[in-house]
């Protein structure tokens, strides 16, 4: 039962089973599926599926985290992880992993739909307060959060072909196939879903970003709140909406609308830069993340085991991470002890380091954090001044000096800089190139990128709700 509280803020699974038994996108028919869906617990248990099968290793504990998407961005030296051909779309290196991500994420987003249909079909068993408008308005932020990820992989460099056809937007229970749309068309359909989680979520999200440092303090929480209202860092809340909205925005290049969302974001004063030596999770800056059932065994393995895949065998390439011969050598995100630690001939990331975490911050991995909303603060700002001190909000609490800078190639060499440092292991620094398009980038062993280089391939047989 612990691993369900941490997952989704104490979703009251009851010890039952039945979100399993419809996550296999089975008809909508279904005996199993009208009893679930006739009690408002039911509802709770399947929007507890998602998030489960979300936190799965084939999705955003692993591949779509500091897995695969981390070895295109070239965070790791391992075996033939550096090799050009994991930029060759298909190639045997990449080939079964794009086929998992694609036939994951679709069959994630019907469960969804599913979800959705049955919200607005039973929504008269809906009796608590507020459930509704969070159930829908997460499934909605939901949809539109794997919609994206799929757009950013599989979708075009988006500043050279915004009308480029890759993906489609699935926004029903059905196994037909249907055409792809138009990229610029995602984006719209991505933004009208985060709208309309945004409308549900700003009268229902209790915003009870929880962080109990003990056993203790976590059951005193439970005897003071609705368990099925905390724990909001753990699920799509209003400010996680917002914070996508930032995302998209920014990935569209509307600088106007990215910055104004970003802002919200800050101001809204529930999150906050921490000291990342005091607190290795950043707790209070976490903005989305899942729980990850059974994490220490798998981060155990795949960072601190006897032949850890998520490794660097050079400090030379390490300190070029981390651009220690500029400003980097303080930084706790790199330091020993608190960034990095040489385990062998290797040296390792200590962020998933399960030991010494607070009880709510064991077996978490962030989706989204405060630092990318002072990121996207920086990029969109148009004065240089202004721009560096978003980013030195950042670099003070991790221990280095302020940055400057008085040109636009000087301005992004710092951004990507901080996304090195931030985002090590959680995938996003590929996304950063692929959006800027950058032509080659820090240890990349293509000399020179394409477009083709960034855009995964689909499918050839398409068996999961698309057509190519």
């Amino acid at each position: 039962m612990k691993k369900y509280i941490l997952i989704l803020a104490a979703f009251a699974l009851l010890g039952t089973t039945a979100c399993n038994d419809w996550l296999d996108v089975r008809p909508k028919t279904t005996v199993g599926e009208e009893e679930l869906f006739s009690r408002e617990v039911g509802f709770m248990e399947a929007l507890a599926g998602i998030y489960i099968k979300m936190a799965k290793p084939e999705l955003y504990a692993r591949t779509l985290s500091y897995g695969f998407i981390d070895v295109l961005g070239q965070r790791y030296q391992f075996g033939d992880w550096g090799n050009a051909d994991f930029y060759t779309f298909p190639s045997a290196r990449n080939e079964a992993t794009l086929n998992s991500i694609w036939r994951a994420m679709y069959n994630q987003i019907a469960n969804i739909n599913n979800l959705l249909y049955w919200t607005d079909k039973n929504s008269h068993v809906f009796t608590t307060d507020g459930y509704y408008e969070l159930v829908k308005g997460e499934a909605l932020g939901l949809r539109a959060f794997m919609h994206f990820d799929l757009l950013r992989m599989y979708g075009p460099v988006y500043m050279n072909d915004p009308q480029a056809a890759r993906i489609s937007y699935r926004r029903d229970f059905s196994r037909d196939p249907q055409e792809p749309l138009p990229s610029d068309q995602v984006i719209a359909a991505i933004l009208k879903d985060l709208a309309a989680a945004e409308e549900l979520l700003s009268v229902a999200d209790p915003l009870l970003f929880t962080f109990p440092r003990t056993k203790t303090d976590e059951d005193i929480l439970y005897t003071e709140h609705d368990v099925f209202k905390t724990y909001r860092q753990c699920r799509m809340n209003l400010y996680a909406v917002r914070a996508m909205m930032a995302r998209v925005h920014l990935w569209a290049g509307n600088t106007t609308e990215a910055a104004r969302y970003a802002q919200m974001v800050v101001d809204s004063r529930q999150f906050e830069l921490v000291d990342a030596a005091l607190d290795r999770m950043r707790s209070r800056e976490m903005i989305f993340s899942i729980y990850v059932d059974r994490f220490n065994e798998q981060a155990g393995r795949d960072f601190f085991g006897e032949y850890p895949q998520y490794s660097i065998a050079s400090r030379a390439f390490l300190d070029a991470q981390f651009a220690v011969a500029e400003d980097g050598a303080n930084d706790v995100r790199y330091r020993e002890g608190t960034g990095f630690e040489q385990s062998g001939a290797v040296w390792v990331s200590l962020k998933y380091r399960q030991a010494g975490l607070w009880w709510s911050t064991m077996n978490t991995v962030r989706l989204i954090g405060l630092p990318e909303m002072y990121y996207i603060l920086a990029e969109c700002a148009q004065d240089y001044t202004e721009s560096a001190r978003h980013l030195n909000r950042v670099r003070d609490r991790r221990a280095i000096e302020p940055t400057s800078y008085l040109t636009p190639a000087a301005k992004r060499t710092a951004i990507e800089r901080e996304y090195r440092k931030e985002f090590y292991g959680e995938g996003q620094l590929f996304f950063f190139y692929k959006r800027l398009g950058y032509e080659t980038f820090l240890h990349s062993p293509i000399r020179v990128m394409t477009d083709a280089n960034y855009v995964f391939s689909i499918p050839d047989d398409e068996i999961i709700f698309g057509k190519s």
